[in-house]
């Protein structure tokens, strides 16, 4: 019996500002997401940016959250999208989170109770791209959770889905309908890096590469909704420094409107399911950015989350 484990990154247990705290202090103590001088990052972490951001953020959190108070937007989708793939596959499916709950190591452990027959157990880091901020510590959690246990199964990793059919398929279902009425531009933002990471991702090859694969999947998408190059852009959004992949969306997006393109689609392939970073920053900051500077349209395209369609591909994607 096979069993599918469902990673994503992960977001604070509710939005209060002592669990907006602890998240953001746990993810950026990862040095794969946090890449300064071990000694440093606690003293920046726990010193700084966490005291300072989780204000802010816990205010950002709120304007996205569901009603109730567990009610994160990924963490809601992370589930139904598992309770889907469970009900068309027959096979057993838990999600876990590369920060927060629910921990790899209660996943498994639900993911047995479900049936203590599983010979294997397939983990889908939901990151299309490769990034060692996403992808790579996911996996390596996953791992490390596993070797410390004489669990019954062997686990196997699927490899980013940048260029897999059923993953383009979906995203251009999801965005046509965007496209149907017209537009000047369509945007594609991804997460941004730092720039040795994508330096040091280029020089290990192209599975490694984040900028070729964004590019990619940017590539197939077009093929797939016969949409000119021209009239894209390719834009990267919550750079933490100067030496950080560029273009920026908030200037491109300012650019755009005072340029006088009217209406813009923005489509951010690169997360699996809506979060603060599609919701809050994009969906609300850029498109009040490009209002202001007098553009008209501002359409977001949600993200894949647990749309029917892409439960169907992610079912072959992990077969």
């Amino acid at each position: 019996m096979r069993g599918v484990l469902l990673v994503n990154t992960g977001s604070p247990k509710t939005n209060e500002r002592a669990d907006v705290r602890f998240f953001i202090e746990s993810m950026l103590s990862d040095p794969y997401v946090m890449t300064v001088a071990d000694w440093f990052r606690p003293i920046l972490v726990k010193g700084i940016i966490g005291p300072f951001r989780q204000f802010g953020s816990a205010n950002h959190y709120r304007m996205i959250w569901g009603e109730g108070k567990y009610d994160s937007p990924l963490l809601v989708q992370a589930r139904l999208l598992a309770q889907k793939l469970e009900a068309l596959t027959d096979m057993p499916v838990e999600v876990a989170m590369r920060y927060g709950e629910p921990s790899v190591q209660l996943a498994l452990e639900r993911l047995m109770a479900k049936n203590d027959r599983l010979h294997e157990v397939v983990v889908l880091p939901l990151f299309p791209q490769y990034a060692e901020s996403s992808y790579k510590t996911a996996l390596d959690e996953v791992a490390n959770v596993f070797m410390k246990r004489p669990y019954p199964f062997r686990i196997k990793f699927i490899e980013p889905y940048f260029d897999d059919p059923e993953y383009i398929k979906s995203l251009a279902t999801s965005i046509r309908p965007y496209l149907q009425e017209g537009f000047d531009k369509l945007v594609f933002t991804f997460h941004s890096l730092p720039l040795s990471h994508v330096e040091a991702g280029w020089n290990k090859g192209k599975e490694f590469d984040y900028v070729f694969q964004t590019k990619e999947t940017i590539r197939l998408l077009l093929k797939e909704l016969n949409v000119d190059v021209k009239r894209t852009r390719l834009v990267y959004h919550s750079a933490m420094g100067s030496k950080w992949l560029t273009p920026s969306l908030d200037e491109t997006i300012k650019e755009l409107a005072e340029e006088g393109l009217g209406k813009v689609v923005v489509v951010a392939p690169g997360f699996a399911a809506d979060n603060l970073e599609t919701l809050y920053d994009i969906n609300i900051v850029a498109k009040e950015l490009f209002l202001k500077k007098g553009g008209k349209n501002f359409s977001f395209v949600p993200c894949l989350n647990s749309e029917d369609y892409w439960v169907e591909s992610v079912a072959k994607i992990v077969s």
